[in-house]
């Protein structure tokens, strides 16, 4: 999709405002959505670990009759539990560089979103 130059630079304008702010209204509604999308991002962290607390324990019991002995059960659940610890730390490692890149993460993030929005409104617009 190429855009009309007066579409571009006003999609880019939009862009930098976010980047640049020019006025406090402006930071502040930038600041409450990059709260909201830090909120949602680590809302989808929890959920996946809930997940995956699910589904190991579903597949551990589902296989319980088809493993072949003591050992192989100990193996599975030992390496279940290994995969339960790195997803869990690497969940919370992941929130936690959110948490502190917040503003380089998600400021960037709402840059491209409102350029989007104003091309795709100036392309509904021609259409």
């Amino acid at each position: 999709m190429t855009l009309e130059p007066e579409v571009e630079h006003e999609a880019i304008a939009a862009g930098e405002e976010v980047l640049k702010p020019h006025d406090p209204e402006t930071e502040r509604s930038i600041r409450r959505q990059m709260d909201k999308m830090y909120r949602r991002d680590r809302w989808m962290a929890i959920a996946l670990v809930i997940v995956l607390l699910i589904v190991l324990p579903y597949v551990y019991i589902a296989l319980w009759d088809s493993m072949p002995g003591t050992t192989t059960k100990v193996v599975l659940a030992a390496a279940g539990a290994v995969l339960l610890i790195y997803n869990v730390a690497s969940m919370l490692a992941l929130v936690g560089n959110y948490r502190r890149d917040k503003d380089f993460i998600y400021r960037r993030d709402i840059a491209h979103l409102r350029e989007l929005r104003v091309a795709r409104r100036a392309a509904k617009g021609r259409s």
